[in-house]
């Protein structure tokens, strides 16, 4: 019962001193910054990367963490040190921005044309077909009457 207690008392203090890590960041986490850069050395994101680099990077966001440096600042003072390579997606401006329009692009004129083919291939099923307008209706049951022998 005792144990019980105090584990409630530690998840309680864990839960309200998590909004004030957050807030000492000014808005952004340390497991979610390293979630948006990339390991310069082995090219994993940051938080998968075991590298004695990705361990110093994790260093520097905990001190700049603790004061209070915001996250565009993290971003820059990275990118001056090991270039545009060490975010984990890229830019979206520029000639960068081509890399986020171009899927988009891509996967809007394939759904474009999947249904242009799915509309002329039901177009194209109608039904059966009538039987010409030149064959008398007698010929057209004993025609249908072979047909259905072959059933």
């Amino acid at each position: 019962m005792r144990r019980a207690s105090v584990l409630t008392l530690v998840a309680v203090a864990a839960l309200l001193a998590f909004p004030a890590a957050a807030q000492a960041c000014n808005g952004w986490t340390e497991p979610n910054m390293e979630t948006q850069l990339m390991c310069p050395t082995c090219h994993q994101v940051l938080a998968s990367s075991n590298s004695p680099i990705a361990s110093q990077i994790r260093k520097h966001l905990y001190a700049w963490c603790s004061a209070g440096v915001t996250s565009g600042q993290v971003r820059d003072r990275l990118i001056a040190q090991f270039g545009e390579e060490i975010l984990a997606s890229p830019p979206k401006s520029g000639f960068d921005l081509l890399a986020w329009l171009i899927p988009g692009v891509v996967i809007l004129g394939g759904g474009g044309v999947a249904a242009m083919l799915a509309l002329r291939w039901t177009r194209g099923r109608r039904g059966p077909p009538s039987p010409p307008p030149h064959v008398d209706a007698a010929t057209a049951a004993r025609i249908d009457a072979d047909l259905a022998g072959y059933e």
